[in-house]
This record gives C-alpha cells, sequence and structure tokens, in this order.
C-alpha cells in the first residue's frame, strides 16, 4: 500500500470542509528543492469568504512555526495584512486510535496565525475535532454573518 503524506491528508480535510484548494508548492527537478508560495504555504485554499494559506508538515510542527514567526515574518504580515485571508499550520502525527490499543493513525493538528494592530503575530492552536470553519468565523462579525447562511 502507498504510503499517502502530509499534503494529500491536508487537501482532503479541506476539501471536506467544502473549500477549494490546491497545492501551489513548486518543485525544482534541476536543483532538488521545493519552493513554497511566498516561501509560506504549500496549499492555497478558498471558499465563499475567506482564502486560506497553508503550510503542511509532518510532526516537526516547532520548526515549521519557527519558519513562519521569524524567517518569513514579513511575507506573513503581508498576507494576514488583508482580512479576508488567513494562514493556517497543518502538522500531521501518529497517535492510537484508541486509548490501550494498538492500531494507530494520523491525526491533525492545526494552529491558526493572526496579526494584531501592532505587527504581533499570534497563534490559536484547534483542538482535536473542531471544523477550520467554524474556529475562522467563530469569534468575527464577518463569520457570524457568513455562518448563519
Amino acid at each position: 500500500m502507498a504510503r499517502t503524506t502530509a499534503v494529500p491528508r491536508t487537501l482532503k480535510m479541506l476539501r471536506d470542509e467544502d473549500y477549494i484548494a490546491d497545492v501551489v508548492e513548486q518543485y525544482n527537478a534541476f536543483s532538488g528543492q521545493r519552493k513554497d508560495l511566498y516561501g509560506c504555504f504549500d496549499i492555497l485554499a478558498i471558499d465563499d469568504v475567506v482564502t486560506l494559506g497553508v503550510q503542511v508538515c509532518g510532526a516537526d510542527f516547532s520548526s515549521h512555526i519557527r519558519k513562519l514567526t521569524e524567517e518569513r515574518k514579513d511575507a506573513l504580515k503581508a498576507w494576514l495584512g488583508n482580512p479576508l485571508r488567513m494562514a493556517l499550520l497543518v502538522g500531521w502525527r501518529k497517535v492510537l486510535k484508541k486509548r490501550g490499543g494498538k492500531q494507530m493513525v494520523y491525526r491533525p493538528r492545526v494552529t491558526h496565525f493572526t496579526v494584531d494592530d501592532f505587527g504581533v503575530i499570534g497563534m490559536q492552536e484547534f483542538k482535536n475535532g473542531e471544523s477550520i470553519k467554524e474556529i475562522l468565523y467563530r469569534d468575527t462579525e464577518r463569520g457570524a454573518q457568513t455562518w448563519q447562511r
């Protein structure tokens, strides 16, 4: 059986929540390197209200947080400067399906990035089982109006 990587898992998760999502990361065969959109995003997802920039990783979550908040800070701030654009970091890790069991499943760890009026980048981690749309639209007027359609 072929092993599914983090990017197809994330695409499926976003499409299951009715986002139109596609990979924007490019691979340069000559140099053997991958290039993210603006150095930040692997996936771009849209719905009728918001555009999501999504960075995808495996279990190495902290290094990707550092990449976005330190190395690519200016690009992330520019992206988040528009209120209709949001940034997510989705990390996939293997966890036990049932406590005391042996079967392992992949579960996402999702963090939502925000920027305040002073340019400080903040983060909010989702709880297991929460919908991305619920989190992103829950606390905003725009989201409350859109969510009630």
